[in-house]
């Protein structure tokens, strides 16, 4: 049976936007997929060492139950065995996640904000509905903090790549932010990523250049073949982690792995460590001092702040100025949020204070990227190269001035 619009009638549209359905199921399958990466291995390890003497009566159950509060580390959950509590995030469980979350996006051809605010609802009450299994209290408010931005951050990507347009009330107001701002908002992202690549290739000479230790220390360990598999992954998701603490180091400022500990360019004060391979990276006491590395920062600002002025017209220098000092602040924040993330606990004690300290680390990045980007852009600007050979003609005619005159000759 058809139904007739009376002339003048208005159809009623319905209030579920098309392919919600689609964007619902894609983020709880996202979430179920991340776990099940976490939970299946974890099964598998209980069922090949279930008669190791140290499960006890352990089942299989609290092997799910144990890889779920792991998984949840993952999105800023806690997992307690004991009076320890982990609480340092693996943030390649957390990029996982992402990827997921994207790609169940990217899948279910999502081209609209709308039904993608489906995907992110979906993945976090996934996310929650999980985190039932794990026993305990697992920081659950903050792992809706977590879920919600990695499902955000996720979908926004896979709509960007989309093309889809963004929210009308993103762009009215977007629209109210000066051209000048958003342009140093753009560019603070692009430095940040620019560091990142710089703290990965860190990271990775780190890594390359203690080989031995980390080899060392893992024989030492002897965790046999399916304890191997399971510390090489658990070190691997922690790999996005130490980068990040990587690039605290090149910030200056450096980071802690245990409370009295530094690792800086300028020092490094250590203590006894944990027997964890990874840890063989770490710079060694007595190296000499690597403080000119800091420089990095404010070559990046000056790169940032070139690529300003090849852009064209930027208005007035007080613009300029404003833009510079978005991109270095915009930087500082951003750096900032991912050192707060890579900081946390492994243990009881001096092991309960991991990481970078992300308010010093963020004012370093800013600092850094503001002498070189903020000297740049000044340097650069006409307004400012004309102002100031002005002012240099005005100074030598005030010397010309002031300089007495020959006395005459006798």
């Amino acid at each position: 049976m058809t139904t007739t619009l009376e002339p003048g009638a208005t159809e009623r549209v319905a209030w579920l936007p098309q392919q919600w359905l689609r964007g619902l199921l894609g983020g709880i399958e996202a979430a179920l997929l991340g776990w099940l990466l976490v939970v299946v291995p974890a099964v598998a390890a209980y069922v090949a060492t279930a008669a190791a003497p140290l499960l006890g009566e352990a089942d299989w159950t609290d092997a799910a139950a144990f890889a779920t509060a792991l998984w949840l580390v993952g999105h800023g959950g806690t997992l307690h065995v004991g009076e320890v509590a982990l609480t340092l995030m693996p943030l390649g469980q957390a990029l996982l996640s992402g990827a997921l979350v994207y790609g169940a996006t990217r899948r279910a051809r999502i081209a609209d904000w709308r039904p993608a605010c489906y995907t992110v609802a979906g993945f976090v009450a996934a996310t929650l509905g999980l985190s039932a299994v794990a026993p305990g209290p697992a920081g659950r408010w903050r792992v809706l903090g977590i879920a919600l931005l990695i499902a955000i951050a996720a979908t926004a990507l896979a709509l960007r790549r989309a093309g889809a347009p963004p929210p009308g009330i993103l762009v009215a107001g977007l629209n109210h932010v000066p051209p000048y701002v958003r342009r140093g908002i753009r560019d603070a992202m692009r430095g940040m990523l620019i560091l990142a690549v710089a703290a990965t290739a860190l990271a990775l000479i780190a890594l390359l250049r203690g080989v031995v230790t980390v080899v060392e220390l893992h024989e030492a360990l002897d965790p046999g073949a399916v304890g191997a598999a399971a510390l090489i992954l658990l070190q691997l998701l922690y790999l996005p982690t130490a980068i990040v603490w990587a690039l605290a180091w090149l910030a200056g400022p450096g980071f802690a792995v245990g409370t009295g500990t530094v690792f800086s360019p300028a020092e490094v004060v250590t203590a006894p460590l944990p027997a964890i391979p990874m840890l063989g990276a770490l710079p060694e006491p007595g190296q000499p001092g690597l403080s000119w590395v800091m420089v990095l920062g404010v070559v990046v600002g000056a790169y940032l702040g070139w690529t300003q002025h090849r852009r064209g017209p930027r208005g007035s220098w007080w613009q300029a100025l404003v833009t510079g000092l978005v991109t270095a602040i915009g930087a500082g924040v951003l750096v900032a949020t991912l050192s707060r993330l890579a900081h946390g606990g492994i243990g009881p004690g001096r092991m309960a204070e991991l990481g970078p300290a992300p308010l010093a680390v963020g004012l370093a990045i800013a600092a850094q990227l503001a002498i070189g980007c903020v000297i740049v852009v000044l340097a650069t600007h006409a307004d400012v190269r004309r102002g100031v050979r002005h002012g240099y003609q005005r100074l030598k005619e005030l010397i010309a001035r002031r300089r007495p005159s020959p006395a005459p000759d006798a």
